[in-house]
């Protein structure tokens, strides 16, 4: 059964792998603002996030859309997210809003 739900909302408690800002490479923290650059391919079922902005270089726009992705920037804040059985803390995106956001049909072709 495929789910689907507005990206912000998949988005919403996304743990991210690492807290850096991917130009200035500034460590993020909790509580933080950031802009984040999703990723959906086609056929895919879920989002990934591979690049993650401080609020001083964040993008506006999707300059080169990828064509046969979904691809989205937002904005949103950092949170803590913590498993008490494992003691465990985990960097994750919170408060999501869409900044712009390009379809599969946009774009050209990645080499």
């Amino acid at each position: 059964m495929l789910i689907t739900a507005p990206a912000e909302q998949l988005l919403e408690g996304y743990q991210l792998r690492e807290g850096r800002c991917s130009y200035c490479k500034t460590t993020l923290n909790e509580g933080d603002s950031v802009s984040a650059y999703a990723v959906q391919y086609a056929g895919d079922e879920t989002w990934s996030v591979p690049r993650l902005y401080c609020r001083d270089c964040q993008s506006t726009g999707i300059t080169e859309p990828t064509l046969g992705a979904t691809e989205l920037l937002a904005n949103g804040r950092l949170g803590c997210t913590t498993d008490t059985a494992t003691q465990r803390s985990t960097l994750t995106l919170l408060g999501i809003e869409r900044v712009i956001e390009s379809t599969p049909e946009e774009g050209h072709a990645t080499l």
